[in-house]
């Protein structure tokens, strides 16, 4: 169930009931030329919607202002802040708390955000917070079985299976006919002596994509969808049943003192 299409008592209810407030994180970036700016919150917010159905939660309106910084280099990029954007996500999550969430997941469809959300699962740990807040990154291959599907040994960013998931999810907004081809990474692996530095990826992935569309189609997307969901799905019921979050959160606010 969706959050803005409730009412408030059937809100409250939900919150009363224990189901956890689930935030779909996307954002909003190149990947190349062939998917659209929002695919990486279009494909987290359905995986949300629908894994809500099969286990029953409550699905916050996706944010699609994220951390992109890397893909400035390409037209359409929105980024927050990387401290703004902490704190704008720790508030909405305050608010569910507020509502009378106990439990609040986190689901990235966007690889760039896992390092701040990290951070802010972390950091909130001594503010007292009315809620226990869960983090989860929504990867492309769930089910590693997928695999036998894919024709391309190498993928990653607007390749083979995040196409086919486009394709499956909103074909309308997908342009095959512009895709391109980035098989290999344009400076060396190890430039750096293992060091990394902040233009890492869009250097080695100048052209915001990283694997070979081509092989891409609805139907593997359809496969790979299902997919995300049974695991997103998994989460929700783990996070609902978790006890062990709240016993330790517990004796963490009490032992911290040192009363």
């Amino acid at each position: 169930m969706e959050w803005v299409n409730l009412t408030s008592t059937a809100l409250r209810d939900a919150a009363r009931a224990g189901l956890p407030a689930v935030l779909p994180l996307g954002s909003i970036e190149a990947h190349s030329d062939h998917l659209p700016l929002g695919n990486d919150t279009f494909k987290v917010y359905r995986t949300c919607q629908k894994a809500s159905e099969l286990e029953p939660a409550v699905v916050l309106p996706p944010l699609f202002y994220t951390y992109v910084k890397s893909m400035e280099t390409k037209c359409g990029a929105i980024t927050l802040d990387g401290r703004l954007l902490v704190d704008l996500v720790e508030k909405i999550a305050d608010e569910a708390g507020r509502n009378g969430f106990g439990k609040v997941l986190l689901a990235s469809g966007h690889g760039g955000n896992n390092a701040w959300l990290n951070f802010l699962r972390n950091d909130v740990m001594d503010r007292g917070k009315s809620y226990l807040l869960y983090t989860y990154y929504v990867p492309l291959i769930a089910n590693p079985d997928d695999k036998r599907l894919m024709k391309t040994a190498f993928d990653g960013h607007g390749g083979e299976v995040e196409t086919s998931l486009a394709l499956h999810l909103f074909p309308e907004l997908c342009h095959m006919e512009r895709h391109e081809v980035a098989a290999q990474p344009a400076i060396p692996d190890d430039y750096a002596g293992g060091a990394a530095g902040p233009y890492d990826w869009i250097s080695a992935w100048p052209k915001a994509l990283s694997g070979d569309p081509t092989p891409a189609t609805a139907e593997k997307g359809k496969v790979f969808f299902e997919s995300c969901v049974k695991a997103l799905t998994h989460v929700i019921k783990a996070v609902k049943e978790d006890k062990t979050q709240a016993a330790f959160k517990l004796q963490y606010d009490t032992e911290r003192l040192h009363d």
